[in-house]
C-alpha cells in the first residue's frame, strides 16, 4: 500500500479544479507539485516508482 501526504496551498472555491499543492511519498519523502485536481489525481494514479522519477525532491538518506 502506497502512503502519501497531501499539502493544499491554494484553492478557488468557485472553481474547484483551481487547486496548487505538493504530494510527497510518506516512505521516500519524494514531492510532485500539482497545479490543478485532474493533475493531483493524475499522481495519485501513478505507480510508485514512476512519482519517484517525477520527483522534485529525493529522499535526504542513503540506502546502505
Amino acid at each position: 500500500m502506497e502512503n502519501y501526504i497531501v499539502r493544499i496551498y491554494r484553492r478557488d472555491e468557485c472553481q474547484p479544479d483551481n487547486i496548487v499543492g505538493l504530494v510527497e511519498t510518506a516512505e521516500t519523502g519524494a514531492t510532485q507539485p500539482f497545479h490543478s485536481l485532474s493533475e493531483l489525481t493524475m499522481i495519485l494514479a501513478e505507480t510508485p516508482m514512476m512519482m519517484a522519477e517525477n520527483a522534485t525532491e529525493k529522499p535526504c538518506f542513503e540506502v546502505a
